[in-house]
């Protein structure tokens, strides 16, 4: 199971599938209003809502419930069944990945398939888990600290944060698990009247797609999990392998810096140049305005928005040679414009809870270091393979260690032999979760068929690679796989 490292890929699935990571379509013509077993569909815009309701606790079905927001955009032809769509995080709005997405699938998914996505409890408008709502400081922080003093402030950062979850959102902490979505994901298979489910998990939704084929491997007709995510991993090995990819995109992009002579090199090399602007706003922070809010660009927000451009591989590179270009300059408004991107921070401060349901789930589906000099080691061994992105990866999974519920389960691999075949994409580049992960998890699932990408982005499907496009589309029309060893250049 990844963890809260560098926030995996809140924003990337709706990247993947060309649409923007915040903002709402315009209102089309709506879809009137339906039930579809005892859900209840009404117009939004140009798709439709709906909720249901589920036990707070599973172990309780008569107890505490919660409300879980869907939406859903009706199949506009033959219709096939249906198709469950994650976004990843965990903490991404799948209400918001329609709203804003839907209408970039082909049109021969959209005529044979109802879209559906949720909101997964502690996310958006279900149930959501609550924190701090400014946290400016927490991303500012350095979370690559050299000192005592360093350490310390990450701590009181992290606390601070930690405590807010606590006394706001208590009473949800325990019941927010991947494995507790599991099962909201075949209470709404069974409330729309679906005896089997198509699925499509993007980075982190591969976790949770995984583990619904696991438990309920009779009710899956096809599913692709896209940009995999490795459940068999320590935190160690999971922290240090994906600062391994981010340092390797990085690298690509200092390469690609020295071939066209990206200007905020100044002539320099330009990893020399970039390590000089990092060691200089570690120093000072930059000034910085965006959306006319005068800030400045801390050496925690430095990290996120560079991984942030590196999340697209070689289509972000430009905005990052322009952002540090600002920045060589003494104007941090470009690289904080991509952090903020990144963590979804609105003008004024506020932040929506994606950071908040990010942790909350993270936290309780694997163990993490349970002491800070624990989170320190990792950060030392990851620094080793990852100067620019190691103990910031590790640093950042902190409010782990802290938080006030235990983990439910230990590491372990995901199998699900029963299920029907399933997809899995892995691009060979991929800085966020490494290709190797797509590899163990096809192993791992034992019904689990790798589709290989040559890319250098975080996910792949909906990016412009015409062969992944129409192996996924063919697979979830007619359940045929590629061919073993398929590679779509």
């Amino acid at each position: 199971m990844t963890r809260p490292a560098l926030l995996v890929a809140m924003c990337v699935a709706l990247a993947s599938v060309g649409a923007a990571c915040s903002g709402s379509s315009e209102a089309t013509v709506a879809p009137p209003s339906e039930s579809t077993g005892s859900v209840a569909w009404s117009p939004c815009g140009s798709m439709q809502c709906g909720t249901l309701s589920v036990p707070l606790d599973g172990r309780r079905p008569a107890g505490r419930q919660i409300t879980l927001a869907l939406a859903r955009r009706p199949a506009s032809g033959h219709r096939i069944g249906v198709l469950f769509v994650n976004p990843g995080g965990p903490g991404g709005s799948g209400v918001e990945f329609l709203r804003d997405a839907a209408d970039t699938f082909p049109s021969a998914i959209r005529n044979s398939f109802d879209i559906i996505a949720w909101d997964q409890r502690g996310v958006g408008g279900s149930a959501p888990v609550e924190c701090l709502d400014d946290l400016d400081e927490f991303y500012a922080v350095d979370r690559a600290p050299v000192s005592a003093a360093g350490i310390a402030r990450n701590v009181a950062v992290t606390r601070q944060f930690v405590d807010a979850c606590k006394r706001r959102s208590g009473d949800l902490l325990p019941y927010v698990s991947t494995d507790a979505t599991v099962h909201d994901l075949d209470a709404i298979r069974a409330a729309i009247g679906e005896s089997r489910i198509n699925y499509l998990g993007f980075s982190y939704g591969t976790y949770l797609g995984a583990l619904y084929a696991k438990e309920f491997p009779s009710r899956v007709r096809t599913m692709v999990l896209d940009g995999a995510v490795d459940p068999s991993l320590s935190y160690t090995d999971s922290v240090v392998q994906q600062s391994e990819g981010f340092e390797r995109a990085l690298d690509d992009f200092f390469a690609h810096c020295r071939q066209d002579r990206c200007k905020f090199t100044r002539g320099a090399d330009p990893a020399v140049a970039f390590d000089a602007l990092s060691s200089a706003i570690a120093t000072a922070p930059l000034p910085a305005t965006v959306s006319n809010e005068p800030r400045t660009l801390g050496p925690g927000e430095l990290d996120i928005g560079v991984a942030s451009a590196l999340y697209a591989g070689r289509a972000g590179w430009s905005q990052l040679a322009n952002a540090l270009d600002q920045a060589v300059h003494g104007d941090g408004s470009g690289v904080l414009t991509l952090a903020d991107a990144y963590t979804d921070r609105s003008p004024g401060g506020k932040y929506s809870n994606e950071t908040a349901a990010l942790y909350a789930i993270s936290c309780l589906d694997a163990p993490s270091p349970t002491t800070v000099a624990g989170v320190e080691a990792v950060a030392a061994r990851a620094a080793r393979v990852s100067p620019h992105f190691g103990a910031a990866t590790a640093w950042l999974g902190l409010p782990c260690t802290l938080w006030p519920v235990p983990p439910e389960a230990p590491v372990a691999p995901v199998t699900a032999p029963a299920a029907p075949p399933l997809l899995v994409l892995g691009a060979t580049g991929d800085p966020v979760t490494p290709y190797s992960w797509a590899q163990s998890l096809a192993r791992q699932l034992g019904t689990g068929h790798l589709l290989t990408a040559s890319g250098d982005a975080h996910t792949s499907y909906g990016r412009g690679n015409g062969c992944v496009d129409k192996t996924v589309d063919t697979y979830l029309l007619t359940t045929q796989l590629p061919a073993p060893g398929t590679r779509c250049n």
